[in-house]
């Protein structure tokens, strides 16, 4: 090929790519990538047709042979950052971002999806170090004032995420987020009224307004509003657990738990629980449901039919209650194990993606049986989050958990559980019913099963 067909090709392929066809994009590059490795373009632009087809490992192998051959290149840099980012090497991303801002430091896309990265990976003061600096290069977007409040949230440097939370309500008043944040930030300031009052713009839209009851009942109750407050907990209503059916396949739930233990505490994607996350003292095996094996198959037919009759319990027992009673839309399950050890425990927290929760025990040690009122090893429902501050006595339900129970509630409930003093693992497969449509872009690609 000479270079007026190369340059033809390179045309072809990004025409297709603006059509999403990447079979049309790897038919005008493959017999550039076949004659010559002197072209990085044809290699980042086969990295990107590669990785919208799901080939991650050959996406990230013809992105670094584009940078092989101009090194540093700010356009490459991108791709491999984004294909890292896409086969789940939040890692890896975060390194080749700060690659490309330090050789680019004029990249405010780059400066943006580096501090949403290391929010997620729990590097709080490096992600408002990135949004700071994206603050520089781009003053006069609001979006960074939200993102740069959301940062200095997760750090716990709540003064200092007033004033940008602010900003980015006032700037984008149609944007949910702002005002879920700025209710966050306000309440975490000690200020409940002004948290209701931003909360109070999120009515009408289902995912943060559902969210924030978690924030709206601690607030109400800082005011002393607890008819209010109750008639967003109602624990005795959102809280319904009982013993799973037996998995096909199993002869009794013993077995089935003796099965799913053994299988959990083998897995190959066992691993630490994350320090900035709920877990303490404990491991993690992530997305259960991918690529499942029959076992897990079974069991998630039997979370399925869980779900189904806890609608219909909400349905019977809280159709007049602000949590609403279906998911809207199409749904997806996600699904993990926690393994906890010797003072194992969750600190309170809640899902906001989820619309509904819960939570299978297959494995609980004696102690958590014979414990009595100190509750080791139980969860308790309704305390808030320990960065939250209040003063007035949180409403809260204690529940034992015992092997082949299953319990589910609101994803917007704070929930926690107790340490427990023993050597025995206490093992549990937690879930969330996440609606697609409130679900971010990474979550959606977990749903899927790509990353």
């Amino acid at each position: 090929m000479d270079n007026a067909a190369i340059q033809s090709a390179l045309t072809s392929a990004m025409q297709a790519l603006q059509q999403n066809k990447p079979q049309d994009m790897d038919a005008a590059l493959d017999p550039i990538i076949a004659i010559t490795d002197a072209v990085p373009d044809a290699f980042a632009m086969k990295a990107v047709a590669s990785n919208m087809q799901g080939k991650r490992d050959e996406a990230i192998d013809f992105a670094k042979r584009a940078l092989k051959v101009v090194p540093d290149n700010a356009n490459y840099l991108g791709t491999l950052a984004t294909v890292y980012l896409h086969a789940g090497r939040a890692d890896d991303a975060i390194e080749t971002f700060q690659t490309l801002v330090g050789h680019h430091p004029d990249q405010p896309q780059a400066f943006f999806a580096l501090g949403g990265l290391l929010i997620q990976r729990g590097k709080f003061d490096d992600a408002i170090a990135a949004f700071e600096a994206l603050a520089r290069l781009a003053p006069n977007q609001p979006a960074v004032y939200l993102n740069l409040a959301s940062a200095h949230y997760e750090a716990q440097h709540y003064g200092e995420a007033l004033e940008p939370a602010m900003r980015a309500a006032k700037e984008l008043p149609d944007v949910p987020d702002t005002h879920y944040t700025l209710g966050k930030v306000c309440l975490a300031n000690g200020h409940p009224e002004q948290a209701l009052k931003a909360f109070d713009a999120l009515k009408g839209n289902d995912l943060f307004a559902l969210k924030s009851l978690a924030y709206r009942e601690v607030a109400l109750r800082e005011l002393g509003r607890d008819d209010e407050a109750n008639a967003i907990s109602r624990l005795d209503d959102y809280v319904f657990a009982y013993e799973l059916e037996v998995p096909e396949g199993f002869a009794s739930i013993q077995d089935f738990n003796a099965a799913l233990t053994q299988e959990l505490t083998n897995h190959a994607r066992i691993e630490d629980a994350p320090s900035h996350r709920a877990t303490r003292n404990g491991q993690k095996v992530s997305y259960l449901l991918h690529d499942p094996s029959p076992l897990m198959k079974a069991f998630g037919i039997r979370i399925e039919q869980a779900i189904r009759r806890m609608q219909k319990h909400l349905e019977a027992n809280a159709s007049d209650g602000p949590f609403p009673t279906s998911p809207p839309g199409r749904i997806g399950i996600e699904l993990w194990a926690n393994i906890m050890h010797r003072q194992g425990h969750q600190l309170p927290h809640f899902h906001p993606e989820g619309w509904l929760s819960g939570c299978y025990y297959a494995k609980i040690p004696e102690r958590v049986e014979s414990s009595g009122e100190a509750h080791e090893g139980w969860i308790e429902f309704g305390r808030p989050a320990y960065h939250i501050p209040h003063k007035a006595a949180p409403k809260t339900k204690f529940l034992k958990p015992e092997p082949g129970m299953i319990v589910m509630f609101p994803s917007f409930m704070f929930h926690h559980t107790i340490p427990f003093d023993s050597d025995e693992t206490r093992i549990s497969c937690a879930f969330d019913v996440i609606p697609h449509e409130w679900a971010s872009e990474y979550r959606k690609r977990a749903l899927a099963g790509e990353v």
